[in-house]
Parts: structure tokens; C-alpha cells; sequence
């Protein structure tokens, strides 16, 4: 071995050296799939192979006797294409996927009749002439699976319909259960399966509805042909964030996929033989036992079992990262002339796999978690042990820096949870034990949130990071999402975070004895919402002293809208004043008034438990006009409802000026109808006419009960 090609051990697939048939390894997983027909969905995170396992499945299935494949891997272009086809059914995910599912069971059944007619007593079989009259309409719309079944969206899709009312004028334009009914009845007079292997669904995966609903009408179409045993058997392939936003999105997962569900793991004894087996194969070594292959291309602290397990540490526990990293050394032992590797060789070669992964981290959850670049650089060059809370205090610091508003929002979110959620993204261990540290891969959350105890940093990102290394510590279980009751992640972990502020809300009583909670709530709601603009949000009510303002924050003056607040009213301090209640009072408008002046300005926001923000005439009203024309200070009321909006907004990162522009909109109805003796304003004239209403309808029944006394 004196020279050595740059990846001697393949890639994980290896179908270009021929590496996987003669070096694949039969897990578990795959015996599953082969000696089950209960299984439907696989799923797997990036580099488990599960591209490998199509490939082996495929080679298996095609020296079967009476079995059809079909293979089903559409490239970017192919499932972009299918977005616009998506949207006959409208905007909604129920729609999408019923749409799409009607469609795709009606494919499978198409593609289960060709399958069948290569079957000499197809011809026999009752509806065979209707059949395939029907398959030759099929395979008149070109192309492949995927061609056909995008020209049957565009052609059998009645677009005079509105949106919901083409699905049911899809399914019977394409006459679905009688066709059904009809395969049922020939399939028992065919000894003969169709096995449909589908792939690289996260090519030109968008994470939205439409997204979830295409991939998810795909599931619901194979499932339905599969349980009505037509002749088909789909296996579908999928990434494990596509497959999270599915069981999250979707009411029946419980019902119709999870008890079809396989999720691909790999143990460290899985590893090593996979592993070995690709060395006796690259080196044509000749030993029997897999620590005796291991041993013969290592030297030093690299050899024995343990040695595996240092090269282990070194990656996510997924077959790509470890074939990766050895490759690198064996390439890097070669030029220097060694026909062996030692833990030099992997170190180095670990500095670039290190990189690469971390940068896979950060591009992954950047787009929904627009504060995980920040959170990752605390670690850089530092101690790769913490103890949480200082995790946890180290964030808050971060986020009074920050001049980045999206960033600073970003942070106020995860700042209580923050140690969970780098839990749940694989970047952070948990201590489950004397110097022993549990880590996951899957996105999954704690059952309830860590403030205390020990983290550690990854070893795959401790050299990407520079952190100063642990002695002694172990890694322990490496989840794959195995049970899905532990799991309380949202589509991301912004929305977890939200939908969690959301429901504590919920949670608080209304009246005195939850006012300090509901003051708890309104300062994280006004630090997350109003992260552009305001610093330093501090709550005042539960602390020392009398007559303060609830919460109180620094106006910097970024963005439009807190920009005309210190322009138009003076204010550098904003102030909250906190009511845990539903209907105000005179004294409650006086007393946030009074907070005002200084640098204060003459703008107050007072925050009720009322649903409707609008001001209503001989209450709120009369209150805010009087105060506005003796004082010259504008009382401005908010109301937790506002703020739950806003929140859910917030869930797309996107839209973070959304809430600058809702308030602007707020503050602009107080400018044009409120203060100034008008009831004009868009909420003004709802309520308006809601009151004209009423007092039509009172003056109505009032006449009647004259009449009614009369007679």
C-alpha cells in the first residue's frame, strides 16, 4: 500500500468502485425491509446511508421472480416542478395533500397494471380489457412516473372549480374507486408485486405547507394502495426534518404512517464492521476477525477497539462522516509515506471533517434559527465542558451586545431554553452521569428544559471550534429519534419557543393573584417582539419599590416606527404598564400616565387581557381622547391578543418587520381618529357600526314591547 488513492474506502453509496455490493452490510435495517411488508416510510438523517440501502434493495428486488421495480428519485427541477401543480388545490396543507394524494393513488395503480400485464394470466383476470385501456391512457402522457403524473394534474384538474372542489372532481374524473375495485378483483389472478423505491424527496423540499403537503399526499397515496393490497408495494425514503414537519403537520400521522415507520440507526458495532468490511475489501486484507482487519492498517493509540472509538468521537456517528474522516488519513499517511494510519493522521484529517460539519450545522438550522452562528462562536476557543447556567448567562450577554436586531430577537427567544435547544440540534451533550454525556441528532427536546447541571460541546466540532478538550469524558446514547412521545420539537426551535410563550399565556389566571406571571409574560413578549428597537427590556413590578412602571426599555431608535416614537413623543425610556385584566378603568389610564415625562416622553403602552385592541366609544375612548387633550400624553392600549399575533408571525424570521408595521398601523388609527374628536379609523367604524346596531335593534324591541303592552 504504498500509494493510495484519496478516498480508498468509497463514499457511502461506492457504486463507482463497486465497493457496495461487495462490501454492503446487511443491518438489521435492511432485513427489515426485505422480510417486512409492513414497513413504508424509512427515515434517516443526513449520511445514514439511506441512498446505499435504495441501491441494495434494488439489487436484491431484480433477482426476484414475480417482482417489478420501479425507482422513483426526482432531481430538483423534476419536484419544483410539482409546486405550481400543487397549488390548483390552493394554499392550505389538507388540500395540498388530498390533492396530490388522489393523484398519486391513482399512479400507483397505473404503474401496479404494467407491472401486471408482463403476467401471462393478466389476460385472464376480470376488467383486464378496461384495465388496460386505462394503462395505454397512462403511458400516452410520456415520459417517466413522475412526467406522467405531472401531465395528470395538468390535464384532469377541472380549473373552474374553486381550489377545495377540484379534489373531489379529480378523484372522479379518473373514476379512482371503480379502477380500484377493478385491480383488487385482477390481482388475485396475478402472482405477480410491483415494489416502488422512492428516493432524494428532499430535492427542492421547500419547509412550508405546500412543501409538507406534496411529500405527504406522496405517503397517503402509497399507504392507501398499499393497505388495499392492488398489487403495490411502496417504500419511501426520507430525510428526518422533512418526516418531523410531516408528524407534525399532519392530524392522521397516528393513525396511517406511524406503525409503517423505520428509522435507520447505527451502533457502534454496526459501524466497525461496516467499516472493516470496506478495508478487507479497498485492501484486500485478508483476516477473519474485524479488530485483526482494523489492526492491520493502524499503528499506535489507532489500534484495538479503542481506537475505533477515537475515530468515532471524531464524527456524528453516521457512516459518510466516518468514511470521510478515513479516507482523509489514509490519503494523509500515504504522502507521507506510511501504509498505515495513527491518530495523527485522523486528527488531521478531522480538522477539515470538524469544519465541514459544523458548517453543515450552521447552514441547516440558519434559516429558521437566525441566532445559531452567534450561539455557535460563545464556544470558540473555549472550554468544551460548561456548566449550564453559565451557558445559559453567557447567551443573555450575547444578546445586550448584539447590535443585529433579527439576532438579538433570536436570542431573547431561546435565552430560557437556550441549553435545550442546542441539545436538540446535536451541538451540545447533556450529563447523564459521572463524566458521562448523552447527545442527539434528531432534533428532539428535552422533557422538561435544562437550567443546571454539566454540557459539552460535541467532539466532532472541537477542532472546528479550537475548544480546549475534556479529559474523561464519555459519550453516551447518540438518539435517532427512536420514540416520539420525548419529542416536543416544533417545525424549528424559534417556533417551539413561540408556541410555548403562546400556551403559557393560557396558563396565567386572570385577576390579582397572576398579575406578576401575566408581568413575566408581557416583558418576554415585548423583548421578543420588539427586539428591533428596544434594549435593555427589565421588568419593575416585581421588584423593590412603589409607584414603577411595569417594564420599561432603552427606544435606540431602529426601525420606522420606534424612530417617530422618540421623534414625535420625546421617549428614550418606553413604558408598559401591565394589567392583568379585561375591562379598564379610569384609574388604570391615569396611573399610566403618570409614569410619563422626562425621558419618558408623552407615549405610554398599557397592556390589558382584552381580546380587541380598538378603543371603544363612552369607555376607553372618552379616557384616552381626555387625558391626550389636557395632558398632552397619548395612553395607547395593547392587548395580549395583540401580542400572540404578532408572536405568531415571528414564526417565519422573515417577518420581523411585520410587528414594526403593526404597531405603526396602531399608532397612526390614535393619531387620525382617536385623539382627535373623530370615530373614522378602520376599528373605529367596526365599532361603530356594531353600536349603531345595537341601538337599532334595542329602539326595535323596545316599539314591539309598546305595542305588545298596548294590545
Amino acid at each position: 500500500m504504498s500509494v493510495v488513492r484519496r478516498n480508498p474506502l468509497g463514499d457511502v453509496r461506492a457504486e463507482a468502485d463497486g465497493l457496495l455490493a461487495d462490501a454492503f452490510v446487511e443491518t438489521p435495517d435492511y432485513r427489515a425491509l426485505i422480510e417486512s411488508s409492513d414497513l413504508t416510510v424509512v427515515v434517516g438523517r443526513r449520511g445514514t446511508g439511506k441512498s446505499a440501502l435504495v441501491q441494495a434493495l434494488e439489487s436484491y428486488w431484480q433477482r426476484q421472480d414475480r417482482v417489478s421495480l420501479l425507482s422513483i428519485a426526482p432531481e430538483e427541477h423534476e419536484a419544483l416542478m410539482l409546486r405550481p401543480l400543487a397549488a390548483l388545490f390552493g394554499d392550505q396543507f389538507k388540500h395540498i395533500r388530498a390533492g396530490m394524494r388522489v393523484a398519486w393513488r391513482y399512479a400507483f395503480m397505473m404503474e401496479t397494471i404494467g407491472a401486471m400485464r408482463q403476467h401471462y394470466g393478466f389476460k385472464g383476470a376480470p376488467n383486464s380489457a378496461a384495465l388496460t385501456a386505462q394503462h395505454h391512457e397512462w403511458s400516452g402522457l410520456g415520459g417517466g412516473t413522475l412526467a406522467r403524473y405531472r401531465a395528470l394534474l395538468q390535464s384532469a384538474t377541472d380549473a373552474h372549480l374553486e381550489p377545495a372542489a377540484r379534489i373531489g372532481g379529480l378523484a372522479g374524473a379518473l373514476k379512482l374507486q371503480e379502477t380500484e375495485a377493478m385491480l383488487v378483483a385482477a390481482s388475485g389472478h396475478v402472482s405477480r408485486d410491483l415494489i416502488v423505491l422512492i428516493d432524494c424527496l428532499d430535492e427542492g423540499y421547500q419547509p412550508d405547507e405546500q412543501g409538507v403537503g406534496i411529500v405527504d399526499g406522496l405517503i397517503q397515496g402509497a399507504i392507501d394502495v398499499k393497505t388495499r393490497r392492488v398489487g403495490v408495494r411502496p417504500v419511501i425514503f426520507l430525510r428526518d426534518n422533512i418526516f418531523r414537519s410531516i408528524r407534525l403537520m399532519d392530524p392522521d400521522y397516528s393513525r396511517n404512517i406511524e406503525g409503517g415507520v423505520l428509522r435507520l440507526h447505527w451502533e457502534e458495532q454496526d459501524l466497525y464492521h461496516f467499516v472493516t468490511k470496506r478495508i478487507r475489501v479497498a485492501f484486500e486484507v485478508r483476516r477473519e476477525s474485524n479488530e485483526k482487519t482494523w489492526n492491520s492498517v493502524t499503528v499506535g493509540d489507532l489500534q484495538g477497539r479503542s481506537g475505533f472509538q477515537s475515530v468515532l468521537r471524531m464524527t456524528l456517528h453516521r457512516p459518510r462522516d466516518v468514511l470521510s474522516l478515513l479516507n482523509g488519513a489514509f490519503f494523509g499517511a500515504s504522502r507521507q509515506g506510511s501504509s498505515r494510519v495513527g491518530l495523527d493522521h485522523v486528527v488531521a484529517a478531522g480538522k477539515q471533517l470538524s469544519d465541514n460539519r459544523l458548517n453543515d450545522l450552521i447552514s441547516e438550522y440558519e434559516p429558521l434559527f437566525p441566532a445559531i452562528r452567534r450561539l455557535v462562536a460563545i464556544f470558540r476557543g473555549r472550554d468544551a465542558e460548561w456548566d449550564v447556567a453559565d451557558i445559559i448567562e453567557e447567551v443573555g450577554n450575547v444578546a445586550r451586545r448584539t447590535d443585529d436586531s433579527v439576532v438579538r430577537q433570536e436570542m431573547s427567544l431561546v435565552y430560557p431554553t437556550v441549553v435545550d435547544a442546542l441539545f436538540g440540534i446535536g451541538l451540545l451533550g447533556l450529563g447523564v452521569g459521572d463524566r458521562t454525556f448523552a447527545f442527539c441528532h434528531d432534533g428532539r427536546r428535552p422533557d422538561s428544559s435544562i437550567t443546571e447541571g454539566r454540557a459539552l460541546v460535541h467532539p466532532c466540532y472541537w477542532l472546528a471550534l479550537g475548544c480546549i478538550e475534556t479529559d474523561g469524558a464519555e459519550l453516551s446514547e447518540v438518539y435517532d429519534e427512536y420514540s416520539i412521545e420525548t419529542s416536543r420539537a416544533s417545525a424549528s426551535v424559534r417556533n417551539g419557543m413561540i408556541d410555548a410563550l403562546i400556551v403559557k399565556l393560557g396558563e396565567i389566571e386572570l385577576g390579582a393573584g397572576d398579575a406578576t406571571e401575566f408581568e413575566k409574560w408581557c416583558e418576554s413578549a415585548v423583548r421578543i417582539c420588539f427586539a428591533k428597537g428596544l434594549r435593555n427590556v427589565e421588568g419593575q413590578a416585581y421588584t423593590q419599590g412603589s409607584q414603577r412602571p411595569d417594564i420599561i426599555a432603552t427606544n435606540i431608535g431602529e426601525g420606522h416606527v420606534w424612530k417617530m416614537i422618540y421623534e414625535d413623543y420625546r421617549s428614550r425610556q418606553i413604558v408598559f404598564e401591565v394589567k392583568n385584566k379585561i375591562k379598564l378603568d379610569i384609574d388604570d389610564f391615569r396611573q399610566a400616565a403618570g409614569y410619563l415625562g422626562g425621558d419618558r416622553g408623552q407615549i405610554v403602552f398599557l397592556v390589558t387581557r382584552e381580546d380587541r385592541i380598538e378603543l371603544k366609544r363612552g369607555g376607553d375612548l372618552d379616557r384616552v381622547r381626555d387625558i391626550y387633550n389636557r395632558e398632552g400624553k397619548l395612553v395607547v392600549k395593547l392587548t395580549a391578543a395583540f401580542f400572540c399575533r404578532l408572536l405568531g408571525r415571528l414564526k417565519d424570521p422573515s417577518k420581523h418587520d411585520f410587528v414594526n408595521d403593526a404597531v405603526l398601523k396602531v399608532l397612526d388609527n390614535y393619531k387620525r381618529f382617536y385623539v382627535l374628536g373623530q370615530t373614522g379609523g378602520s376599528e373605529s367604524k367596526v365599532s361603530g357600526k356594531r353600536e349603531k346596531r345595537i341601538r337599532r335593534r334595542e329602539r326595535r324591541r323596545g316599539r314591539k314591547g309598546k305595542v305588545n303592552a298596548g294590545g
